[in-house]
């Protein structure tokens, strides 16, 4: 069993009338000026993740940001910008390990430390989808301000 495979999927789409290649376009410039790191890239499909070296950013910042995602534009009468992102649990599972220990051998006043993990994951999941839906609609916002020009 991989400790990758530990992580949630997520896909939203919206539709467009933009053009797929100005849409791609737009999608790589938004992902650099995030610092996003571009992984894999086709015609049809961006992959990216929010890795590599560490850079110093107001904690805000950092954990605004989605972990990876794969963006892909379907080319269709209607075109279709498709964001599928992964939020990782592999850590939450691990402090709740640990939590449950503490509460068999000391207290079981430490499943109040669990609970609030718990909730604190559901807030970040929350947090990830707003933000994923953010990035859709600033590319599909700064495309219209292009085909306006």
């Amino acid at each position: 069993m991989n400790i990758n495979n530990f992580r949630l999927k997520y896909e939203i789409s919206q539709s467009t009338r933009l053009d797929p290649d100005i849409v791609r376009q737009k999608t790589i410039s938004e992902l650099r000026e995030d610092k996003y790191r571009i992984t894999q890239q086709t015609d049809e499909r961006i992959t990216f993740d929010n890795s590599g070296p560490p850079r110093f950013e107001m904690r805000g910042a950092s954990a605004s940001k989605l972990q990876t995602g794969i963006l892909e534009l379907m080319a269709t009468e209607e075109n279709t910008v498709k964001l599928t992102y992964f939020v990782s649990y592999k850590y939450i599972l691990l402090a709740l390990a640990v939590i449950l220990i503490l509460a068999y051998l000391y207290s079981v006043i430490m499943l109040v430390l669990g609970a609030f993990l718990i909730i604190t994951f559901g807030i970040e999941l929350v947090r990830q989808k707003s933000n994923a839906e953010e990035l859709i609609a600033r590319i599909l916002k700064a495309e219209n301000s292009i085909e306006n020009r």
